[in-house]
């Protein structure tokens, strides 16, 4: 139902904001850096999706998806929650090292790496407004980078290359498995139920990152405070809700000639314009004209996709209404 989609979208934007930001406040002010402990945090909530297992699966129902005809719509799932396991690692790794608002505009780069799913995986249209949002982006991004190459010349400008070149990386792995979370719930979503997806997309990345997780953060404890009690918390339970709201949206569309994943982009980007104006009111991070610049093109990105989906929307809507009076009339 489209509220549903609406009260999904919201809170996509908001627990995505909120956790990135207590991230980055525990960093800053507690100088607490530790990827596997962000990622420790994202699995705090996982085992939840047993209480939908138990309630939801049968042994019937597992020998079903496990079946010789069956299980190759197991590899979606699990082949999406071992690349969102390497790109939650590579992220967290990226957020410890650069400042929120440069890893916020380098991020958004996902967008860019869409195209290519779009035309020879989801078969779907690039259109000219996807386009100019892409372009947007790359003038933000080109602006920004090449600020923060210049104000760390020298030994220093290895490092924002570098951190750079991992950013980019988790921009193709995030686009690769949401657009294939995108094609399979498209393709198998009458067989494989949301809920079923989701269950074995977290079981997954529980799997393989709670073993590493654990392991990295005895060897660097965080800092145990009642304000970092109720930041973990709210790290660890944005994190889970993020991706259930991420997984909705993409099954959102399968009968839409516009991917999903358009508005997905429309409202990531949206969320990272408040996340970037936070970040220089509360953590004071440097702004000037160029940042500004970005920011613009940014928002600018941002607008276009999510005028691109929700004109799209609309036309649907009206052209199946033509159909409806016509097939009415006969």
């Amino acid at each position: 139902m489209a509220w549903l989609l609406v009260l999904n979208s919201l809170l996509f934007v908001a627990t995505l904001t909120e956790y990135l930001i207590c991230m980055k406040y525990i960093n800053i002010d507690y100088d607490y850096k530790n990827e596997w402990f962000n990622v420790l945090l994202s699995l705090l909530f996982t085992p939840f999706y047993s209480c939908f297992f138990v309630h939801k699966f049968s042994w019937s129902q597992i020998k079903w998806y496990t079946s010789r005809e069956n299980r190759h719509m197991l590899l979606y799932p699990v082949g999406t929650g071992i690349l969102y396991t390497v790109e939650t690692v590579t992220v967290f790794f990226a957020l410890n090292t650069i400042t929120l608002s440069y890893y916020t505009i380098l991020r958004s780069g996902f967008i860019i790496f869409n195209i290519p799913w779009f035309k020879y995986l989801l078969k779907k249209p690039i259109t000219r407004l996807y386009i100019a949002s892409c372009a947007s982006l790359v003038v933000a991004q080109l602006v920004t980078t090449a600020q923060y190459v210049s104000k760390y010349s020298g030994s220093g400008s290895n490092n924002v290359i570098q951190n750079a070149i991992i950013v980019m990386v988790s921009c193709f792995l995030n686009a690769t498995y949401n657009n294939l979370i995108e094609y399979s719930m498209a393709m198998y979503g009458a067989q494989m139920q949301n809920i079923d997806f989701q269950i074995i997309f977290q079981c997954t990345y529980f799997v393989i990152a709670t073993p590493f997780a654990v392991f990295y953060t005895i060897q660097h404890t965080p800092p145990i405070t009642t304000k970092t009690m109720t930041m973990y918390f709210f790290i660890a339970f944005g994190l889970q809700l993020y991706m259930f709201n991420k997984i909705y949206i993409l099954n959102s569309s399968k009968q839409s000639a516009i991917p999903a994943n358009i508005l997905l982009s429309g409202l990531d980007l949206m969320r990272r314009v408040i996340q970037l104006t936070y970040s220089f009111v509360c953590f004071k991070e440097p702004f000037d004209t160029v940042i500004g610049i970005s920011l613009v093109f940014l928002g600018l990105s941002a607008g276009l996709l999510l005028y691109q989906y929700i004109s799209d929307h609309l036309r649907s809507i009206s052209i199946s209404s033509v159909k409806h009076v016509e097939l009415e009339e006969v």
